[in-house]
């Protein structure tokens, strides 16, 4: 269980203490509003709508065949819940697993395998999800992937916070609470922005001379913060402050575990080209759109290898995710936003590609539920752009483009979220 929803939580079980409401248990944090199931061509789509994010673990079981979805401790507020014809589903079912976690069970007549789990956020007229989509499979294909678990919820850690919210239940039991009026609706919370200075530790980046890429965008990263927390606006994270290594994928988790709202990865390219200059901005598709930009994809991919990890083991779910419907909006946005990004450092007198917004395969930008872009900030191959991005007056000239677009892109959020 996040940090997040235990605050919430306490906070919400106070609450109801001091506006003198009796209970004998503290109010669930997390309840399952409506299950659904949907039939596709090549899959059966489970939905799971839910009163917010979540962590969560997914699995398959035999004998007999069971979808098994274990979450934080929910309250059961779904209707029954209604089994389309061939689908094999025989039975839901719910209960309490352990302390401070709940199992759901479904029951199927056909060995299942679970193509993907993935979580999306809350949109207009749709609640929070939980989204898995399976197929049947032959005894023997189940076998083979049988033992694989979706998804990322500490056992361990949930019962450690269940009992933490007990022992505060028993010790506040008995106190006096004054009768008043309920506080106001927190205020909404800024938007958080996670910049993500690539490379690092072990792995430099590109090198001219004496110029390390590593250094250069964790510098750029540090001004941009400061820019944006400046405005009073946004809440900004980084994903590495100092000279260390840090996985691609755990950047990725990074964004997801504390909610970011946008993901902005910065870099510095490097060519065989000496010659070649200026800035782009980079979404995520898995067909690169030229072939320097996949060379760049997997180069910047291989990043990983260094600390011995090959994220090629990954892909075949993510991909899987990206290709689903439910990644459109998520891809749009970011699109959106790498356009923003564009016409802010063309109008502040930024250097950038011909083509400067391109997509590939990056492997930080595969969150399916954050916005994520990935910009090249220069050439550290080209020795006069080296130069220019070791300047700080230069590097201010960038974050404040970004800075600009940035606010362009949350402007058109709050436009959508009002309309």
């Amino acid at each position: 269980m996040s940090c997040l929803r235990i605050i919430k939580f306490i906070s919400l079980f106070l609450t109801v203490l001091v506006c003198g409401l009796g209970i004998s248990h503290p109010a669930s944090a997390l309840s399952v509003e409506d299950v659904r199931f949907g039939k596709h061509e090549d899959k059966v789509r489970l939905v799971l709508e839910l009163s917010e994010i979540t962590d969560f673990r997914v699995f398959a079981l035999p004998d007999p065949y069971r979808l098994v979805i274990d979450l934080p401790s929910f309250t059961w507020n779904a209707s029954p819940v209604p089994k389309p014809a061939g689908l094999s589903v025989k039975s839901v079912r719910h209960g309490k697993l352990q302390e401070g976690i709940s199992r759901i069970v479904i029951d199927i007549d056909k060995p299942p395998e679970i193509k993907t789990a993935f979580l999306l956020p809350h949109a207009v007229g749709r609640a929070d999800r939980l989204v898995i989509d399976y197929a049947s499979v032959s005894p023997a294909t189940f076998n083979a992937h049988k033992g694989k678990i979706h998804g990322t919820l500490d056992t361990k850690q949930a019962a450690i916070t269940q009992r933490a919210i007990d022992q505060g239940e028993t010790r506040t039991a008995g106190m006096a609470t004054p009768s008043r009026k309920p506080d106001k609706a927190p205020p909404k919370k800024k938007p958080l922005i996670i910049i993500d200075p690539g490379h690092g530790g072990q792995d430099p980046g590109a090198i001219n001379g004496r110029t390390r890429e590593k250094d250069i965008v964790l510098a750029l990263s540090k001004e941009l913060r400061n820019q944006l927390e400046a405005t009073g606006r946004y809440r900004v994270k980084l994903t590495r402050e100092s000279d260390v290594f840090i996985r691609l994928t755990d950047r990725v988790k990074f964004a997801r575990h504390h909610g970011a709202d946008l993901f902005v990865s910065i870099h510095a390219d490097s060519i065989e080209k000496p010659n070649v200059q200026g800035a782009s901005i980079y979404t995520l598709s898995e067909k690169a759109s030229d072939s320097q930009t996949a060379k760049l994809a997997a180069r910047e991919n291989r990043a990983d290898l260094i600390a011995g990890i090959d994220l090629s083991t990954e892909d075949e779910e993510v991909a899987n995710i990206l290709v689903d419907l439910a990644m459109r909006d998520t891809t749009n946005q970011a699109k959106f936003f790498a356009n923003s990004i564009v016409g802010q450092l063309k109008s502040s007198g930024v250097r950038t590609l011909d083509t400067p917004h391109r997509h590939a395969g990056f492997a930080v930008l595969k969150a399916p539920d954050i916005p994520s872009v990935l910009i090249e900030a220069g050439f550290i191959s080209n020795r006069s752009e080296a130069r220019l991005l070791s300047d700080p007056s230069y590097r201010a000239k960038i974050a404040r483009a970004l800075k600009t677009g940035i606010e362009t892109y949350f402007e058109r959020v709050a436009l959508h979220e009002r309309s």
